[in-house]
């Protein structure tokens, strides 16, 4: 099947061209992946059970630098399931020079770029791609349910957050883990840090708008402890500070006036938990006072975020149906 649109060179202005949409486009998959053996075969059972199987042409797991069982358990899957392929490297390069090599790799019209530590709703691949029908829409973000019990400070903090990122997306669509665009861009900047904001921008400059699938479910898990929240945070805070600099772009998530608003809603409902609020407030101010000092001593060209080590405790995914 053809492209929806034809491609563009990254970073290049094109005139704003819409097309027709195609609600049955065929759907390639790309799967970044490192040392994910607990994960991987849960998800890729269920991409390839999705409600919209059929659509579905190419799984491909780009597996960089992996030391455990993680190509094995994908060998395994390629050996049932034709679509499923497997493209390792020895050493990581980082989710940004995967992402870039999936998409010289695929034809289909539409892409799916995902973490290896999810899983995925049943009808996630259909409900994400559905906003398509609309030829102004070129990339979409889907919505993640955290498996932390929020009974915990930690993971009510984690539960609060994805809770606000999902309200403001509603306002102002922010891609995340997961998001699926068309196939009109030859790849990323290899330097970026944010590589879905990097997708959002790409296709924005090829005339086409964001959009969110609130009902496009897919499963995460939240850091274990605090220090591990705080690590992840600073991480995602320093990529989005990059995002502005690179982009001349704020990412949504990043403007009080969407996220205040948001969890002042949140508190009048759950007020007795108010401490909880201060607290989870006081955290990413911590967070974000880190990240600007960590994102002020890296160049536009180096540092420690283009190559992140994992966080041990975001490993898990829960046997629990969304």
């Amino acid at each position: 099947m053809a492209s929806l649109a034809p491609r563009g060179s990254a970073g290049a202005q094109m005139p704003h061209i819409l097309h027709e949409p195609h609600p049955d486009a065929d759907i390639a998959i790309g799967i970044m992946a490192h040392n994910e053996e607990g994960n991987i075969g849960h998800l890729l059972d269920g991409v390839v059970r999705q409600s919209v199987d059929a659509r579905i042409r190419r799984v491909i797991v780009m597996a960089d630098g992996c030391t455990d069982r993680t190509c094995d358990i994908v060998t395994e899957h390629a050996a049932a399931d034709q679509r499923i392929e497997l493209v390792a490297r020895s050493e990581r390069h980082g989710k940004v020079d995967a992402i870039n090599r999936f998409i010289k790799m695929v034809d289909q019209p539409l892409c799916i770029v995902t973490s290896a530590d999810l899983a995925f709703h049943p009808s996630m691949v259909e409900r994400l791609t559905a906003p398509f029908a609309d030829p102004r829409i070129g990339v979409v973000g889907a919505r993640a349910v955290p498996i932390n019990t929020p009974e915990t400070f930690v993971g009510f903090t984690i539960n609060l957050m994805w809770t606000l990122h999902h309200d403001v997306s509603l306002i102002e669509p922010k891609m995340g883990e997961i998001c699926a665009f068309r196939n009109v861009i030859d790849g990323l900047d290899p330097m970026t840090l944010n590589d879905e904001s990097a997708v959002q921008h790409e296709i924005a400059l090829r005339g086409y708008r964001a959009a969110y699938a609130p009902e496009a479910l897919f499963q995460n898990c939240g850091p274990g402890n605090l220090r591990d929240f705080v690590e992840q945070r600073t991480r995602w805070i320093v990529a989005n500070l990059s995002v502005q600099r690179d982009y001349n772009m704020s990412v949504p998530t990043m403007k009080s006036r969407h996220v205040l608003p948001a969890t002042l809603k949140y508190l009048r409902r759950d007020w007795r938990r108010a401490h909880w609020f201060a607290g989870a407030a006081l955290v990413e101010l911590y967070a974000r006072v880190r990240a600007r000092a960590e994102f002020a001593a890296i160049g536009r060209r180096h540092g420690k975020f283009h190559v992140w080590k994992p966080i041990a405790t975001t490993k898990t995914i829960a046997e629990k149906k969304l």
